[in-house]
Order: C-alpha cells, then sequence, then structure tokens
C-alpha cells in the first residue's frame, strides 16, 4: 500500500499523479498474487492527463536520463539553478517571469515551483529513503523519480512520486538534508532543485504557507486525512491479502528458516494477521497521527516556518467569521487575495481585524498576523474551511 498511498496523496493536493488500484493476477490460470498496476509517467500519460500531443513532451528520470523528448530546457534549468536562484530575477526567471513575477514571452519557463514544494513534502512526510536521493547509496545519488514538462511552456517541469515503498517507516524520519546529490549534472533531482530554490526568500515563504495548510487540521497530510486515506485502502485489499499470504507467504519461511540457524526468531509463513494487519496498524496507529507535527517541526529548525502564531478562526452564527491571535495585529483580504503585498510590505487591499467579518459573498478570506514587521503563514477560509 506505501507506494500507492504516496501517489494518492501527491494527486489529491490537485497534482498530477499517476492512477493506480490493486487487482489479483493469474498466468495461464494460476494464481500470481495480489499487484498494484499503475499508470508509468510517459508520453502518452501526460498528454491524456495534462492535454497536448504526446511529442511535444520531454521526459526525465533518475541520473537526469531522458526518456523521451530532448535535453534542451533541463539543461537550461539545471544552468540557471546551479548559478543560483537566492536573487528575485533569477528565482522569477527560471519560471518564465519578470522580476516583478509577470510572466515574458521571451524566457523559458523551466519550473512549476508550487508542484515542487507539493512533491517535496509528500517525500517528506513519507520520510522517503530511497527518492528523489537514496539513502541507500549514501544519498550521494537520485533515484525513483519521473520530471516532465511540455515544450508548449504552460508550465515548467512537474515531478511525480514514484516507487515510494521505503516509507511509512520511522515517524522521527528526517530527509530535509541538505544533501550534496545533484550538484554535477548526472546527479541533477527534484530534491536538489529544491534546495537551490530555498536561497529564495520568496520560495520559503511559499513553502510555509503551503505547509501549514496542507500538514494543519484539514489539510491533505494532517493526521485525520491521511488516516481516511490509507485506512480506506487498506480495508479495500484486507480480504484480499489472504491469497497473497497463501501464494508467496512461505518465502518469509524459507529466509527466517535460514537466520533460524543463527539464533534467529519465529520461522513461520508470513501472514495477514500477524505480518501485514501488525504493520498496518502501526502505520495508522503510531506515525500517522503524530507524523504531520513532526514535520512541522522539522521545517522550523530549518527556518522555514515563522515563530509568528497565525490567525485562529472561527464562524460564528450567521456566518460571522471571528478572528484571534495571541500576538500582532490581524490582516485580512476578502475576494482570494493575499494581505501581505510586494517585499513585505501592506497590500492596499488589505484591512485590519477589529470585528467580526460578514461572510456572505465574501469568501474565501485570505488572513496573516503582522508582528514586529513579520508575518506568520497565510490562512484562508473558504466555503469547506473547519474552525481551528
Amino acid at each position: 500500500m506505501r507506494d500507492q498511498f504516496m501517489m494518492e496523496l501527491q494527486g489529491a493536493m490537485g497534482q498530477p499523479a499517476p492512477l493506480g488500484r490493486h487487482a489479483h493476477v493469474f498466468i495461464n490460470g494460476l494464481y500470481w498474487g495480489l499487484y498494484n498496476p499503475s499508470e508509468r509517467p510517459t508520453s502518452s500519460f501526460t498528454a491524456e492527463h495534462l492535454g497536448g500531443d504526446k511529442d511535444e513532451w520531454d521526459i526525465f528520470k533518475d541520473f537526469a536520463e531522458l526518456r523521451e523528448g530532448n535535453r534542451s530546457a533541463w539543461d537550461q534549468m539545471f544552468a540557471q539553478a546551479n548559478a543560483g536562484l537566492s536573487g528575485n530575477s533569477a528565482y522569477q526567471r527560471i519560471q518564465g517571469r519578470n522580476p516583478d513575477g509577470t510572466a515574458n514571452a521571451e524566457y523559458e519557463n523551466l519550473l512549476d515551483v508550487e508542484g515542487l514544494v507539493d512533491y517535496m513534502l509528500v517525500i517528506l512526510y513519507g520520510g522517503n529513503l530511497d527518492a528523489p536521493i537514496s539513502r541507500f547509496a549514501g544519498n550521494r545519488i537520485g533515484n525513483n523519480w519521473h520530471g516532465i514538462r511540455s515544450r508548449n511552456g504552460a508550465h515548467g517541469f512537474r515531478f511525480f512520486i514514484w516507487d515510494a515503498e521505503h516509507t511509512l517507516l520511522d515517524v522521527l524520519e528526517d530527509r530535509m538534508g541538505p544533501f550534496t546529490a545533484g550538484e554535477d549534472f548526472e546527479r541533477s533531482n527534484p530534491q536538489w532543485l529544491w534546495q537551490q530554490c530555498l536561497a529564495n526568500a520568496e520560495f520559503r515563504r511559499m513553502v510555509a504557507d503551503r505547509a501549514h495548510s496542507l500538514l494543519s487540521p484539514g489539510g491533505i497530510l494532517s493526521p485525520q486525512k491521511t488516516r481516511e486515506v490509507f485506512l480506506g485502502r487498506m480495508k479495500q485489499i484486507e480480504q484480499a491479502v489472504v491469497g497473497e499470504s497463501a501464494r508467496w507467504g512461505d518465502l518469509g519461511n524459507r529466509r527466517r528458516g535460514f537466520l533460524s540457524i543463527f539464533g534467529g526468531g519465529n520461522t513461520g509463513a508470513r501472514t495477514r494477521d500477524e505480518d501485514w494487519r501488525k504493520e498496518a496498524t502501526r502505520i495508522l496507529n503510531d506515525y500517522l497521527p503524530l507524523r504531520s507535527g513532526v514535520i512541522l517541526s522539522q521545517l522550523w529548525r530549518q527556518g522555514l516556518m515563522p515563530d509568528i502564531s497565525p490567525p485562529r478562526y472561527s464562524l460564528a452564527p450567521g456566518g460571522q467569521l471571528e478572528l484571534s491571535a495571541p500576538r500582532g495585529r490581524i490582516y485580512y483580504c476578502l475576494g482570494g487575495n493575499d494581505p501581505r503585498g510586494e517585499e513585505d510590505e501592506l497590500n492596499p487591499s488589505a484591512r485590519p481585524y477589529d470585528s467580526p467579518i460578514d461572510t456572505q459573498d465574501n469568501l474565501p478570506v485570505r488572513m496573516r498576523v503582522r508582528y514586529k514587521g513579520e508575518w506568520s503563514v497565510l490562512v484562508e477560509v473558504s466555503q469547506n474551511s473547519t474552525a481551528r
């Protein structure tokens, strides 16, 4: 379930992600076991899900290996990222924009930074040991990633969760890095791009805002939502796992039987109740309830989450939105604007919070706390929001 679960989380964020399911496989009438067939990020996949012609897509994977298309855009992206993205001009340029963030038709749109943030938050949440940088190779090489870009320039490179079986293990696992893998071209990978982008203040703010949205109560990576997705998949296949155990469970018996020669433990076959359910229950009870808070703490220790507490809100009877914050001044915008304007100044359309807000015809409401010239993360209240 691990691989499928991680891909489903990326898809739930509104990002393109391979679809998959579980199925019993028979070969010439012989039951072969429980499998997880899924889509592979190829040009046919991207054309079907994202549009356009399949011949317009550049597809890369591990070791910056070109699978389809040509290298031009990837080479440009690596060169620009390698030169540094701390300055706003370079950071906007890699997205095909002018320094003020407006589109520039003369620049190639090379990197989808919003998609990169979501991809990396899934990687970090799962504590992925083998993607997009492999701990099994001393964190010196990239592994298990796919990157895609259409040459029509509508989006920069996007990345897909792939082969994510080394996940959901240690609830305290820290894959933040930084890692050196990617500093040379052949080892370039999504996490190295993330590390380059982290030098930019605007990107760090995006990470903080998105992490708060996804990892806080109600977010896709919150304990409630991840439990819902995981438990749904668990219930779907818990009967089918019996067939898998009957077909292949005795392989564990052979391995553990060998180990028993040297004082190993149980040599019985692997079963659903003694092995599969035990591990799935551990993930449900020990990993998912705590992991969101662990990731927020790890991001904070890296200086990626502000110290200022964000606004808390509740919807009172009659649709009145009530806000509070332990310190600082709350500013909000109606209709979806960000109260933080250019260069960290106050957006001219922002209003200071003094009394409950009438939400009728005014959603979404976006808000931040400002304290001593610093901003909290962004909080948004929409039709589907619950009190925080």
